[in-house]
């Protein structure tokens, strides 16, 4: 009985230091959603359009001030400009939404957002097919769209780049590795980065790859440890690159959350949401936090929740490379004592992290 209360304290313990890297914030204002998208400027995170739980696409955008932490009324879309899966990025200060899916088809149109006048103007639209799911990253203040679903094929490998500043669309080379749907991506130090997706097939991948503006290249990376999935975040922290959540081919939603390793070349696991798993969210960083809006879940709830994760608040990983050594173990009253056994002890390390130990016989 002793074993197993001490044991069920340390589960305890470990559910409570896990919930410290997350922290659940206020609701997103608008109804439940997923499928929508987002994007930073400055101090205030943007956050709207996507499909609610009546099947309606929305219009509408609520903005998140980081430094209160709280919501702010923000311009909708003009009337009739509703979306899902539509694409975000932002150029000089601007925040764009581009395509995606409602009644009327896919769509091609360009919107621009100015925050100084909370007003939103039409930009040229792509020259091809409208398109849906689509990847974006920013790089050298150029926005990449990649991929997307199309009214012709369930996926396509087609990449545009669009330049704000002349406001004018140039294809690029197509993906080498295939046509692409619903995949992540994310611009870290001077390239972006592409994870996920499915393909014209509807086969779920695990592939990772980069681009380099310089050389208009291509490259595959060490894919994902793990089934392919889809309709998950991915974002960029001063710490690294980090992928969390979505959902594979069995419909099974994730609440993970996963970071690559550059000087390994490998993606280590981190501790996940303390929540169900999810997919189809807005994900959204600055250099020191990521926050995930809305969504849907595993029991396919869309949801209104915000989130937030900190890595400064993450406790030691054992599968992080260059593990710190151990100086020291210490019972709960914070005495230094020898490695005992059937007890929940504390481990201090060299870096300053610690951890909690149910060490058994």
């Amino acid at each position: 009985m002793i074993r197993l209360a001490l044991g069920l304290l340390a589960l305890l313990f470990f559910q409570a230091a896990i919930a410290q890297h997350w922290q659940s914030l206020v609701d997103f204002p608008g109804v439940e959603r997923d499928d929508a998208l987002g994007f930073r400027i400055g101090d205030t995170l943007y956050v709207g359009t996507g499909l609610n739980s009546g099947w309606n696409a929305q219009a509408d955008f609520s903005g998140f001030d980081l430094a209160n932490q709280q919501f702010i009324s923000v311009a909708s879309l003009p009337f009739g400009m509703e979306r899902q899966y539509a694409t975000s990025f932002v150029l000089n200060g601007h925040g764009y939404v581009f395509g995606g899916y409602n009644s009327n088809g896919f769509l091609n149109d360009l919107w621009r957002y100015v925050p100084n006048t909370d007003s939103w103007f039409l930009c040229d639209s792509l020259p091809s097919f409208g398109r849906s799911g689509s990847a974006a990253f920013v790089l050298n203040n150029k926005a990449y769209i990649i991929g997307g679903k199309h009214e012709l094929s369930a996926a396509t490998a087609e990449v545009w780049c669009y330049d704000g500043t002349l406001n004018s669309w140039t294809q690029q080379a197509p993906l080498p590795s295939g046509p692409i749907w619903r995949a992540s991506a994310v611009a870290y130090l001077d390239k972006g980065y592409l994870l996920f997706g499915r393909d014209e097939n509807n086969v779920f991948l695990n592939s990772f790859h980069n681009y380099n503006p310089q050389t208009n290249q291509w490259e595959s990376q060490t894919s994902f440890p793990a089934q392919g999935r889809s309709h998950s975040g991915m974002f960029a922290l001063n710490s690294g690159l980090y992928t969390c959540f979505g959902v594979d081919s069995l419909d099974q939603s994730f609440n993970d959350l996963w970071k690559f390793d550059f000087v390994s070349a490998m993606w280590l696991p981190l501790p996940g949401l303390p929540d169900v798993g999810r997919r189809g969210g807005v994900c959204l960083s600055n250099e020191t936090a990521m926050y995930y809006f809305t969504g849907i879940d595993e029991g396919n709830n869309r949801l209104k929740e915000t989130w937030r994760f900190s890595p400064s608040l993450t406790v030691f990983n054992a599968n992080e490379l260059d593990v710190p050594s151990l100086i020291g173990t210490y019972d709960m009253l914070g005495r230094a004592i020898e490695l005992p056994f059937n007890r929940l002890i504390i481990q201090r390390f060299s870096d300053g992290k610690s951890r909690l130990v149910f060490q058994i016989n």
